[in-house]
């Protein structure tokens, strides 16, 4: 007899919101994202909630400046300071 399989549950599906998160926060944590501390980020086909809630989100976040682009997408700038260590 083989080695017994467990069953595997899939992981659960990323709600629009939680996929426009992880897309923001793989241009961030890119090479030139962290190189440059600047990315530029489009909208494409976010939800306005969504796109709403997670500018909110950034917006709170110290040392991070969102500037708005008249075609809706946003560039973000930050700084990283000792203090974050």
């Amino acid at each position: 007899m083989g080695p017994v399989e467990m069953a595997r549950t899939p992981p659960p599906a990323l709600t629009p919101y939680d996929q426009l998160a992880a897309r923001v926060h793989k241009q961030v944590m890119s090479a030139p994202g962290v190189r440059e501390k600047h990315v530029h980020v489009e909208r494409r086909d976010a939800r306005d909630q969504d796109w709403d809630q997670l500018l909110e989100a950034i917006s709170e976040m110290e040392g991070v400046i969102i500037a708005h682009r008249d075609d809706g997408s946003v560039d973000l700038f930050w700084k990283v300071t000792y203090d974050d260590f």
